[in-house]
């Protein structure tokens, strides 16, 4: 399988801006299409405060991949399983909110890493 590069990590790396376009009321699949058009670097998926599913969310992630647009995705709150599925489905990044300590970062970060 190839290795999809992440195209905001490696833009902040190189101390450029990456912008994002940010998705909760828009459902379609053409999401990431539509922003590399725009001139977006990345698409930011709301899982907290829209009620786009799963389903759909891991879609628009696997839409970015081809794309070279980086997928985001911000699960609700402390919300593991959903951000674990979010990557298995092409998600390159996952957001948790309300997070105030290191230890709860790198709980998080555990969690995910395998």
């Amino acid at each position: 399988m190839a290795i999809i590069v992440n195209a905001v990590k490696q833009r902040l790396e190189q101390g450029s801006i990456a912008a994002s376009f940010n998705v909760s009321r828009l459902r379609t699949v053409e999401i990431p299409q539509i922003a590399k058009a725009c001139g977006f670097h990345w698409v930011f998926v709301d899982l907290e405060h829209s009620t786009m599913n799963l389903d759909l969310a891991g879609q628009i992630c696997a839409a970015s991949l081809p794309t070279g647009i980086t997928s985001t995705v911000r699960v609700p709150e402390g919300d593991v399983t959903r951000a674990a599925r979010v990557l298995d489905a092409g998600a390159q990044g996952v957001i948790f909110p309300h997070v105030d300590t290191a230890d709860e970062a790198r709980a998080f970060v555990s969690a995910l890493r395998y």
